[in-house]
């Protein structure tokens, strides 16, 4: 159940920040970055630690939307 919040919150803030720069995000980064969120954070990260590295990785995976 906590980490469907985490991933509803983090989702959400996703689509905000994509519809506020006026951008589409590529098919499965919103799931893969938030997967990845919930994944850092239940292993001990912070929530900034964990968004910073799944940011990371999902530009790697996804480029620049």
């Amino acid at each position: 159940m906590i980490e469907q919040l985490i991933y509803n919150k983090c989702s959400a803030a996703m689509q905000a920040d994509f519809e506020k720069a006026g951008k589409v995000p590529p098919e499965g980064m919103v799931d893969f970055t938030c997967t990845c969120v919930v994944q850092k954070i239940f292993s001990q990260q912070s929530i900034t630690q964990a968004k910073n590295s799944c940011t990371k990785l999902a530009l790697q995976k996804y480029g620049q939307p």
